[in-house]
């Protein structure tokens, strides 16, 4: 069916929120690289119009006409009734930072676009979960299907994203990349996999992708956990140590309390993913009663962290590389990307003139280690 609908990657209406102290009544994520414009008066009002389509050229006056066709050299209008970003609803923003509620929409119509399973955790689902009182992070994180992972990050560099200097891409045993934002102003880190699950990346996405429903980000749905899976994650994501780090331990009661809001599911889901050897005393806490079987090894992914030093960590994670990543890993050890020592000497606040000095340093620093 032909006619004129409206498109985006976002849509959001701010006639009725409360923290609206402007003329915007919309605030749209055209389908072309682009940030989030705003819309007021007749145009709006066109756009809103158009939602209710498809409709045809013979229902616009000429300067609706004109309009129009400016919305679709815009990205935020389409001549297809089933165009994958029609938007059909629209809402007022339900979090307290319409742009971060804008990157999510971008993610699930970008991961749409590029045939890519994606799944928002943390953040603001938590808060509505009960298992955070935060309403959302600075940043936005997404757990991506392991196998497209890269597809998705590299789409994103379209959109003012792109990777930060991360000695460590490129590795199977990296569990996220961080994207950092440009303009945006609102970091994207794109999860490959959590620490502390024993089963392969790939089948614990599936699982939590299989544990997930739809919430919809300013009119576009995205995956996100249910309650028992997210209180796994969740827990797991505040259990994680860090090699050479200390990180102020987080108790087993505190967990335990949150982990009981997922019921007998969470015993089950947490099984299911082999993220019991990790989680199992807060699980005891939490389930006193019930039966909780540990039939597998705390994985090599969260024994790394707990090494002390980064010599005991490196060679834990040589040892569980494939044998085709393991000399890409020697090489990123001892000789990094020059984006990574500049990042790290800018950071000490160095400067990186003398590359050379830079290595050395590097070299130094293992050694120490």
């Amino acid at each position: 069916m032909t006619g004129w609908v409206a498109i985006a990657y976002g849509a959001l209406d701010l006639r009725g929120w409360h923290e609206n102290q402007t003329d915007v009544e919309l605030m749209l994520l055209a389908t072309v690289p682009s940030e989030p414009m705003g819309l007021a008066g007749m145009p709006a009002n066109l756009w809103r119009k158009l939602m209710h389509g498809p409709l045809p050229e013979s229902d616009f006056d000429d300067d609706e006409r004109a309009l129009v066709h400016e919305f679709a050299s815009a990205g935020i209008a389409a001549r297809d009734a089933s165009h994958p970003a029609r938007i059909r609803e629209l809402g007022v923003p339900w979090m307290s930072s319409p742009v971060h509620e804008m990157v999510y929409a971008l993610v699930a119509s970008v991961a749409r676009d590029h045939g890519v399973d994606v799944i928002a955790i943390k953040g603001p689902a938590l808060h509505r979960q009960g298992l955070r009182e935060r309403e959302h992070s600075g940043d936005v994180d997404v757990w991506a299907d392991p196998s497209h992972m890269d597809i998705l990050c590299t789409a994103f560099e379209a959109w003012g994203w792109n990777g930060r200097a991360d000695q460590w891409s490129g590795l199977s045993f990296n569990h996220s990349v961080a994207l950092e934002p440009g303009s945006w102003g609102c970091e994207l880190d794109v999860h490959r996999h959590i620490p502390g699950c024993a089963d392969a990346d790939s089948s614990v996405f599936s699982k939590v992708r299989d544990n997930s429903h739809a919430t919809t980000f300013a009119g576009v749905p995205m995956l996100t956990p249910d309650l028992p899976a997210h209180s796994v994650i969740f827990a797991l994501h505040d259990l994680r140590p860090e090699a050479r780090h200390d990180k102020a331990a987080v108790g087993a009661g505190e967990l335990a309390e949150k982990l009981r809001l997922g019921g007998q599911e969470t015993l089950d889901f947490a099984h299911s993913i082999r993220a019991t050897a990790v989680l199992e005393p807060a699980l005891r806490l939490a389930f006193p009663a019930a039966r909780l079987p540990v039939d597998h090894a705390v994985p090599i992914n969260w024994k790394w962290r707990q090494s002390k030093g980064w010599w005991r960590a490196y060679w834990m994670i040589f040892t569980s590389l494939p044998v085709g990543e393991r000399l890409l890993f020697i090489r990123r050890a001892v000789w990094p990307q020059v984006e990574v020592l500049a990042a790290s000497d800018g950071r000490a606040g160095r400067s990186t003139r003398n590359l050379v000095g830079a290595r050395l340093r590097r070299i130094a620093k293992l050694f120490r280690w």
